[in-house]
């Protein structure tokens, strides 16, 4: 039993950091096809700047704060896997995001329009699922991803609704801040809460498939 219940965790806690590094990468594409990337994260690029810190380092601050406040209300989001987003996708981002620009600049030479919305397009497919993954495992998530949950399981607000006015709402803190904005920004913002719904409906399904196989 207890050889069984090491390996489901273990199953998890690689999943959460699967699904954190795919957040990351997808991140990625989106600053490599410059058409603005997550308003978080655009907004943690816009206040950095402005103060000459560090993009993780801020990060990983914001995200100390806003735990304090979700704890406050909830205490059950958080374990293992906030720690690991916490901490992961920006050392991530800044390090490969220059790795990764002269590799598919000899893919794509100059980028045309439609090239632009390939990379996001994958980019937007990655973001959620590595959404949708880690915050499907339950062993916490990031303080920002704790927000739409705790205000649905408090009966506030939908999920996708919540996600959708926070998007907006750091959607207008990079704009005062001049983090890098884009129409891309803008359909991350709408878009994200329902895709990621989506995922999570998806693997609730395949979960509930796999354990009732595992019961014959």
């Amino acid at each position: 039993m207890f050889n069984k219940k090491l390996r489901s965790y273990s199953f998890r806690l690689c999943l959460s950091i699967v699904g954190t590094i795919i957040i990351a990468f997808g991140i990625i594409l989106f600053r490599l096809a410059n058409t603005g990337i997550d308003p978080a994260t655009a907004a943690d690029v816009g206040i950095s700047d402005t103060f000459h810190w560090n993009l993780g380092n801020y990060q990983l601050a914001f995200n100390a704060l806003l735990f304090l406040g979700i704890l406050f209300f909830d205490q059950t989001q958080f374990g293992i896997g906030t720690l690991i987003n916490m901490s992961l996708p920006g050392y991530i981002i800044a390090y490969f995001t220059p790795k990764f620009e002269p590799i598919v600049g000899r893919w794509f030479g100059s980028f045309s329009y439609l090239e632009n919305i390939f990379l996001f397009v994958i980019g937007m497919f990655l973001f959620s699922l590595g959404i949708g993954i880690y915050t499907s495992v339950n062993l916490g998530v990031s303080p920002y991803d704790a927000v739409a949950p705790l205000f649905n399981k408090k009966k506030w607000a939908s999920y996708r609704l919540t996600r959708s006015v926070q998007d907006l709402f750091f959607f207008v803190v990079a704009i005062i801040f001049g983090g890098p904005l884009g129409i891309g920004t803008f359909l991350i913002a709408t878009l994200t809460g329902y895709i990621v719904q989506y995922w999570r409906q998806l693997f609730k399904k395949i979960k509930h498939h796999m354990q009732k196989t595992h019961s014959f």
